[in-house]
């Protein structure tokens, strides 16, 4: 059996955006060579752009910009 990063857990932070500048880059070189990451980080994409429509059709039917994370998914 594999053994899972525990770095894993931060692939939901980086594909929201909420990490910090350095955080992020520093996630992003890590997801690079870490292949449980990097399938973390496909496993969880389709839901984070899920929410992003969600969040943006519930914006825009209450006339409010919509959200959207800060790199694209």
């Amino acid at each position: 059996m594999a053994r899972k990063c525990p770095l894993t857990t931060t692939a939901a932070g980086y594909l929201l955006g909420i990490l910090d500048p350095q955080e992020h880059a520093e996630y992003d070189r890590h997801a690079g060579m870490c292949a449980p990451c990097r399938r973390e980080i496909e496993e969880l994409a389709p839901v984070v752009r899920l929410l992003k429509a969600i969040k943006a059709d519930h914006a825009a039917s209450n006339g409010q910009a919509g959200w959207s994370a800060p790199r694209d998914v």
